[in-house]
């Protein structure tokens, strides 16, 4: 009789993506065929998703589309189980019936066919538990932890457009073998709101949100890690391993005058191992002491770099409110604001005394921008 530590990653992955096969296609995809809920349903790193869909896709049992998916606004690529790939599942599912399995059920461990995993809990339960299998044991009397998310200290994101290009980015960086992003842009252009809304759009993915100040300690730093190590009031552990978690998106922001030991601390991070990916926000005014990697981590891919710049203008007139704005006159604000997010938003506030206190702009450009937001063609 054959053992179920037998099946391999495609195996569990063609598995999971069955059970949301449909012959016709939904307005919305489950977030769970997208890469993340590929790899928080099979248990595997991020990484490892795009090789297994490319096997799966290259043998005709997968296609990956481009659509809308549930909970997020943009459009995200997705895989469906094709018509053979379906004969194929079915014929894995009777070898799945026939092999054995460790099965946690109330705290205790048995071994179990498959067949009486499907008697005693239902196939579609009983195919999600043998794809998500963990360790070689199959649990079935849990339900799937939720993931940890501390992001106290993040900035809200209220009214957010465009930045499609960058969010896509992002999501290579979490496919690709890079542990470390670094967005990099200036004050005002939205750095910290993007990487909010891109770790919004991670639901499945544990995350940390760690702000930095300019006189913050190593010790600061690493305590912050320790305690989101703990997990529901367990021990701290050591701010190392917690580096080291899988499925966890760790996010520095606002990186930019430190002490030396902090841009120690971050250079010796960047050359460290460990399955957490880490997004470091920075600005581009950095000090040059202070920067923590070189050109040679960029080549190598050890470090990733997303520049930052204004918006496009498609995205600036929705953000100023004003579908109908004058072509010129967005053409004049976009000369002044230099498409900054934080300015354009304020523009569409009206926040006359915000953008006195908060921008560099005279009195006058602010009330001329004010003026422009208003003309309507």
């Amino acid at each position: 009789m054959p053992e179920g530590s037998q099946l391999s990653v495609n195996d569990r992955v063609m598995i999971h993506l069955a059970r949301f096969a449909t012959d016709i296609a939904p307005e919305e995809y489950p977030a769970e065929i997208t890469q993340m809920g590929i790899a928080s349903a099979v248990g595997i790193s991020r990484t490892h998703v795009p090789r297994a869909v490319k096997l799966l896709e290259k043998g005709g049992l997968i296609a990956e589309l481009t659509a809308r998916v549930k909970g997020h606004e943009r459009r995200m690529n997705v895989y469906t189980v094709t018509a053979e790939g379906m004969r194929r599942t079915e014929e894995l599912w009777k070898v799945v019936l026939e092999a054995r399995f460790p099965v946690l059920t109330n705290g205790e461990t048995s071994m179990l066919t498959g067949k009486e995993i499907e008697s005693a809990i239902g196939r579609k339960r009983a195919s999600a538990a043998i794809s998500q299998i963990r360790e070689g044991v199959v649990s079935i009397d849990e339900t799937r932890r939720a993931p940890t998310r501390e992001l106290e200290g993040a900035p809200s994101v209220r009214v957010f457009f465009g930045r499609d290009s960058e969010l896509d980015s992002m999501e290579e960086f979490l496919e690709s073998d890079s542990r470390t992003l670094v967005v990099l842009g200036n004050k005002g252009y939205g750095i910290s709101s993007l990487v909010r809304k891109f770790v919004d759009e991670q639901e499945d993915q544990n995350a940390l949100w760690v702000p930095l100040f300019p006189d913050i300690t190593v010790e600061a730093i690493k305590r912050k890690l320790s305690d989101f190590g703990k997990r529901g009031g367990h021990a701290p552990v050591p701010a190392e391993q917690v580096l080291g978690t899988k499925n966890l998106l760790i996010v520095f922001d606002d990186y930019h005058s430190v002490r030396d030991e902090v841009v120690e601390f971050f250079s010796t991070l960047v050359e460290s191992k460990g399955d957490a990916k880490i997004i470091i926000t920075a600005r581009e005014e950095t000090p040059a002491y202070n920067w923590f990697y070189h050109k040679k981590e960029v080549d190598s891919k050890l470090v990733r770099e997303l520049r930052i710049r204004g918006l496009d203008e498609a995205a600036a007139k929705r953000l100023l409110g004003n579908d109908r704005i004058e072509p010129d006159a967005l053409k004049r604000i976009m000369m002044i604001s230099r498409g900054q997010p934080f300015t354009l938003r304020l523009l569409r506030e009206g926040d006359l005394e915000g953008l006195k206190a908060n921008t560099v702009f005279t009195a006058e450009e602010i009330r001329y921008m004010l003026y422009l937001k208003d003309k309507s063609a």
